[in-house]
């Protein structure tokens, strides 16, 4: 049941604050689902209004009143207040739930709890039944309440996912994906979908998370770094110079000339592959001779940068991906009538996962940025621990280019981020000020706490500051795709990705 526990006595235009009935007040009440606490912290209430619907907002700050105000109360009564955020308006004859307040309740309304098959109601009321919803968690307080995100928002607006390590962000990523791809029934109101994801795994933790008993399902392709093909033909003449470094005026027009012979045409950005390490040799052949047949000493000594640098590429295997392969992985997957999700092991140092990072994203812009593939699946780029290829401390002028170009203009064209990261701050400010809806987990790092608070656009941020004390697996959910910032326990994910917390001391 409903339980009055006090009335409105200050409204302003962002919050309202009661007067706590001490009769039922912070006391422990059995719902059905366990004890709670009468009123407590973050949890909900439901005012009546005037026109037969119910304020629903959100218990977010208590306090004792000053002395200053003690006159507005009885001294020899303990008085509490609450501060409460109003979220929406709850309709109990229609069980309809609407974001946002078009009426303020009035001085001295009574405040009521909401019941479990209330706050139910108000999630359930937000699933329509002719378009998609996606389970991805349960109430913290109610866990038989489930709390829903629209999927077509979710995947088409990007995400961000935040937590730091151990707090079960690369869960969530799993959960929300097998969701998506595996039969957990958490995908509702829809039959079918147009959607291939390409998660660019840098730790290695996801190779398994779709294998059933008969192992790696066949529109599961798996990758490593050796397996990789992103040539470097697909690199325009201007990149290939912001990789090597260099914008000389008397060394261009050598890498010019010695790209132009390798691929036998006179557009230098024409994408045709050759022999990468032929390039220090056709430059150097192109240095004029002296009078005793010798190259020119002086012309070699200010071509010498580049030489090292295409000699750094060419020789390293680990860029094999890039300057020892014609293909391209992605255009094969993307084109794939079988194949939904490709899983990109990329466990290789960050200067490398970064040029590897650039050449995907390009080549995802690339291909949706064709008339001819507009109207083909929608993709889903999951970027893991993000701030190690996408930093805002890159002094690289290619490494952000694409993923920043995707955050702002993917969604128009089908492309969409799912960004995650344990150092929020450190992640390009472009892609995660595109993120429409948020999901995060425990925050300890007052940096990263102070850039969500000034970085994110949503109703509450006094929420912010419950982010250091959740428990594993909880998170906050805010923006677009939810009904509202709610606090929830994520699904479970089945299998689980490889970021399990390793054991030091055991008793075996």
């Amino acid at each position: 049941m409903a339980f009055n526990i006090g009335q409105v006595y200050r409204i302003t235009n962002r919050y309202l604050e009661i007067i706590h009935n001490k009769d039922i007040f912070s006391k422990p009440v059995s719902s059905g689902n366990g004890l709670h606490i009468v009123g407590m912290l973050n949890s909900y209430v439901s005012i009546p209004l005037y026109n037969s619907q119910n304020a629903i907002g959100i218990i977010f700050e208590q306090y004792e009143p000053s002395k200053e105000r003690e006159a507005l109360f009885n001294p020899k009564n303990d008085t509490i207040i609450s501060k409460i955020r109003l979220i929406g308006t709850f309709n109990p004859i229609n069980k309809n739930f609407k974001r946002g307040i078009d009426y303020f309740p009035t001085l001295d309304s009574d405040v009521f709890t909401i019941e479990e098959k209330e706050l139910e109601a108000i999630y359930n009321s937000t699933i329509k039944p002719d378009e998609a919803t996606l389970q991805i968690g349960n109430d913290i307080y109610f866990n038989r309440v489930n709390i829903f995100a629209d999927p077509n928002v979710l995947f088409g607006k990007h995400c961000a996912i935040f937590g730091n390590t151990g707090s079960g962000k690369s869960c969530t990523v799993t959960s929300i994906l097998q969701s998506v791809y595996l039969p957990k029934d958490r995908l509702i109101n829809t039959n079918s979908k147009t959607l291939k994801t390409i998660i660019i795994d840098s730790n290695e933790e996801y190779s398994d998370i779709f294998n059933d008993n008969n192992g790696k399902p066949a529109w599961v392709s798996l990758k490593n770094y050796s397996d990789l093909e992103l040539s470097h033909k697909d690199l325009s003449f201007y990149e290939l110079t912001q990789l090597l470094k260099e914008d000389s005026p008397n060394v261009i027009p050598y890498l010019k000339s010695a790209v132009k012979k390798l691929k036998g045409v006179d557009n230098v950005d024409e994408k045709i592959y050759y022999e990468f390490s032929q390039l220090q040799v056709e430059i150097e052949n192109a240095v004029p001779l002296d009078n005793r047949g010798n190259r020119d000493n002086f012309t070699i000594g200010f071509l010498k940068h580049i030489i090292m640098r295409i000699k750094h590429f060419s020789s390293d295997e680990r860029f094999n991906a890039v300057f020892n392969r014609t293909g391209n992985t992605i255009d094969n997957f993307l084109n794939s009538e079988t194949e939904q999700v490709l899983i990109l092991s990329l466990r290789v140092a960050n200067d490398i996962l970064a040029l590897f990072v650039y050449m995907i994203s390009k080549s995802i812009f690339n291909y949706k940025a064709n008339p001819a593939n507009r109207r083909k699946d929608n993709i889903l780029l999951v970027l893991e621990e993000a701030h190690r290829y996408i930093s805002t401390d890159s002094t690289d002028q290619m490494n952000n280019y694409y993923i920043e170009k995707l955050a702002r203009e993917g969604r128009k064209f089908g492309v969409n981020l799912m960004v995650s990261t344990q150092r929020p701050s450190e992640v390009s400010h472009t892609v995660i000020s595109q993120c429409n809806s948020l999901i995060v987990h425990k925050i300890t790092n007052n940096r990263d706490l102070d850039f969500i608070r000034n970085t994110i656009e949503y109703d509450d941020k006094s929420q912010i500051d419950l982010l250091t004390s959740l428990k594993q697996q909880q998170a906050l959910v805010l923006g677009e795709a939810f009904a509202f910032s709610s606090l929830i326990r994520i699904a479970d994910a089945a299998p689980l990705p490889h970021s399990e917390t390793p054991k030091i001391f055991t008793n075996e």
